[in-house]
């Protein structure tokens, strides 16, 4: 039978790794929808790491939230094991508490699904990831009701793996959108001057930033600046990297997610050069602003971008194409007020709301 078809549960348990800000606003919105009761069961809070990066602290308030580490809390979330709760795992992949919890529950009467991004698949690693993927759905697919997945790469991954296509649904990570785009972007992004490139992230790998300093180097000398805001293991091979365009490029440490935000609305275009990203909010944030994005295909985050005033999607790893993505934003010039509107509606169409739809319609609700 397939979800759609089930009755409505009466109980939702979501299991995280963490208590993560990308999540909040959606279980907040589905908890304020849904007639029934909403837990969290989290192995950790929100890690130091990201604290440090300027991630914000997560509070719920109609969300109920459990220390899944605590022992005795996480044996009495598990007696909730009948047809009337629904768990749904996220990183049961990588997450001993996460993968116990499934496994314990797998023989129980509750209905299963699970919420997942595609992970990381390097060209020397990937296939050990495709195949404990495909092992994994061999084995735990007829269990699981549905699959949330997040964008097209991880569709693409699990259809991969072989998981049914009819149980695939496709999802990802949301923000509520306002009337008007936030924060208000100053007055002087309608005027003359540089376009301003913006991107943000961990100094790793995964993230492009090399691939995005590449493509700034083959940009005309003047009308342009960018900033890149993070802090990682890869800040050294950034600014050496970064040299010949050291007088138009600045990478400072993070800041709290509201200055970024500020940030985000001041730019002319939010820059996402992934190799590899599950997500990437960081586009969610820069279209709630207004803010067109260049993003490359191996985000989730890019299916957001489906009209030409959210931005562009280039290949990730083509430097050439990132390139000219960006003479293209110089060309075009400062982001005017428009523009900014029309990426902000954008936004509309991929807010909580639709999510919250998404979900209740998934599970046999009516949103």
């Amino acid at each position: 039978m397939s979800a759609s078809r089930l009755p409505l549960p009466r109980r939702l348990v979501f299991w995280q790794p963490i208590v993560s800000p990308h999540q909040r606003d959606f279980l907040e919105a589905l908890a304020a929808a849904f007639p029934g009761e909403v837990t969290l069961a989290a192995e950790r809070g929100l890690p130091e790491e990201r604290i440090a990066m300027g991630w914000p602290p997560v509070v719920h308030d109609r969300v109920r939230v459990v220390d899944a580490s605590q022992p005795e809390a996480f044996e009495r979330t598990l007696r909730h094991d009948g047809p009337d709760t629904l768990h749904l795992f996220s990183g049961f992949f990588s997450h001993a508490i996460v993968w116990r919890a499934f496994r314990r529950l797998v023989p129980s009467a509750a209905r299963l699904a699970m919420i997942s991004e595609a992970p990381e698949q390097r060209p020397a690693t990937g296939w050990i990831k495709r195949l404990r993927g495909r092992w994994l759905v061999r084995r735990y697919a007829p269990r699981l009701e549905f699959a949330l997945v997040m964008g097209a790469v991880g569709r693409r991954f699990f259809e991969a793996t072989g998981f049914p296509t009819e149980k695939i649904v496709p999802f990802g990570y949301f923000l509520p959108v306002p009337e008007r785009p936030w924060p208000p972007a100053p007055p002087q992004t309608e005027a003359g001057g540089p376009v301003r490139f913006l991107a943000a992230g961990q100094f790793i790998r995964r993230k492009g930033f090399d691939l995005l300093v590449e493509a700034l180097a083959g940009l005309p000398a003047e009308g342009w600046e960018c900033t890149i805001r993070g802090e990682g293991p890869w800040r050294r091979r950034l600014e050496r990297a970064s040299r010949s365009v050291a007088t138009r490029l600045r990478l400072p440490c993070p800041v709290p997610n509201a200055e970024l935000r500020a940030e985000i609305a001041a730019a002319d275009r939010v820059v996402v050069p992934s190799r590899h990203d599950g997500w990437a909010m960081l586009v969610n944030e820069a279209l709630v602003a207004g803010t067109p994005v260049i993003c490359s295909d191996a985000c989730g985050a890019a299916d957001l971008i489906d009209a030409p005033a959210a931005g562009v999607v280039v290949r990730a790893g083509d430097v050439a194409a990132l390139t000219a993505a960006l003479r293209g934003a110089i060309t075009e010039g400062r982001v005017d007020g428009a523009r900014r509107v029309a990426a902000h509606e954008v936004a509309a169409r991929h807010g909580v709301a639709a999510a919250v739809a998404t979900f209740l319609t998934t599970i046999g609700g009516t949103p």
